[in-house]
């Protein structure tokens, strides 16, 4: 599939031109992050951050656990670090601001590509960006008893630490063990088609999560599903729940041994990952083009040619400059 297919193909979820309305038109891309290598996801620094929730389909086979929980906030910062990377590296010499664009609330340029994406109230630009990029809190498939451990470090430095009962200057903090998976769903409000492909460019670069001391680990986003219409997408939840479900009855009698298994395969939780979400989907009546893992990996492959991916984001560059232009206060 060529990026002209690819655009025909998600037009139904995609608008002609930038506004700071919603135009009731959704770009849904379907992920399962994999954990790659021990994880922090935690916000004391120690314990990892959990939630209790029921994993099967309601009403059939449940069961209660204790899952991870990405938190939603804690997903798009990454995202946004190497989405102003690349505006640096690809559109440095068209554009001055994406060439001084950073991640600091109060310096980030709003006439850039991924402020206008991804969202930026501080500026000189008169217009406060709402982020028109949705995230949701992602759970793991499996307990945080067989995804979880911990790992006594040391280090100098603060006071929690010094008084930890493991002795002075030493803390055991929870890693999440890799092979762990999240289901999970961005969610692009009003974007145009250089957009979807932007953000696909940078789901599929992004392989670090974490800020400070209290988060970070290697994490592979697999991009498995783009949809694309007017409807609102299942929400994470839902999507794990009904993967767990679908993957029970075959190598896991029932829900539970799921969730308490020592690992997933994961080309079968890839495709009980996107057999949940198009259940969902068909349930629920909910009205999508597919855009299907085959050739959104065709569309993958073209945009890690420097010159393909300079194409797509001159024409998002040259339409977020028309937006600006258009803006209260523009220029």
């Amino acid at each position: 599939m060529n990026i002209d297919a690819f655009t025909d193909e998600i037009a139904s979820g995609t608008v002609d031109e930038i506004k700071n309305t919603r135009q009731n038109r959704r770009t849904h891309i379907l992920l399962l992050r994999e954990v790659t290598a021990p994880a922090r996801f935690t916000t004391d620094g120690e314990r990892g951050n959990t939630m209790t929730v029921r994993m099967g389909r309601p009403g059939k086979d449940t069961v209660e656990m204790r899952a991870v929980d990405l938190f939603y906030r804690k997903q798009p910062g990454a995202e946004r670090r190497t989405a102003k990377s690349l505006q640096r590296d690809i559109l440095g010499d068209d554009s001055e601001a994406c060439e001084k664009d950073r991640m600091h609330p109060n310096n980030m340029r709003q006439n850039s590509p991924e402020s206008v994406l991804f969202g930026s109230a501080a500026g000189n630009h008169g217009v406060s960006q709402r982020s028109r990029v949705y995230y949701n809190s992602a759970y793991s498939l499996r307990d945080a008893s067989v995804t979880l451990q911990q790992n006594t470090q040391t280090a100098a430095g603060d006071e929690a630490r010094q008084e930890s009962t493991e002795g002075q200057g030493t803390w055991t903090p929870d890693f999440v063990r890799p092979g762990t998976m999240f289901p999970s769903v961005v969610t692009l409000d009003s974007a145009i088609p250089e957009e979807v492909l932007f953000v696909l460019a940078v789901l599929n670069r992004t392989s670090h999560y974490g800020a400070g001391e209290t988060r970070g680990g290697n994490v592979t986003n697999h991009i498995l599903g783009v949809y694309a219409g007017r409807d609102e997408g299942p929400a994470n939840l839902e999507v794990a729940r009904e993967t767990v479900a679908k993957l029970t009855g075959d190598e896991f009698e029932h829900a539970s041994d799921v969730v308490e298994a020592s690992t997933l395969p994961l080309k079968k939780v890839q495709r009980a990952t996107v057999a949940a979400y198009e259940y969902i989907c068909e349930t629920r009546g909910l009205d999508f083009e597919t855009v299907e893992k085959s050739e959104i990996d065709d569309i993958l492959t073209t945009l890690r040619d420097e010159e393909a991916l300079y194409n797509v984001m001159s024409s998002q560059l040259d339409a977020v400059e028309d937006y600006v232009d258009r803006a209260p206060g523009g220029d």
